[in-house]
């Protein structure tokens, strides 16, 4: 018998937590993609910032990530 409502239990819990849980998932997936919208635009961003800085004369070197490009820019001055 308390197996019976241990089954019985289950499917009631499972029926009602499915479609909290896929909606919790599809908010999880819709914040991912504004994440890599903004992630993009800061790319994007930094990027030009590099460009900017190579106008100026300071050149970026081979090996050097763009980050520490601004870097080395900034302790210079």
């Amino acid at each position: 018998m308390t197996y019976e409502l241990f089954i019985e239990a289950y499917i009631t819990t499972s029926a009602v937590m499915f479609p909290i849980l896929v909606f919790i998932i599809i908010l999880l997936i819709r914040d991912m993609g504004k994440y890599s919208k903004l992630s993009e635009k800061i790319n994007t961003t930094i990027k030009d910032l590099s460009e900017d800085i190579e106008d100026k004369g300071l050149k970026r070197q081979k090996t050097e990530s763009i980050l520490s490009h601004i870097s080395r820019y900034i302790n210079k001055k």
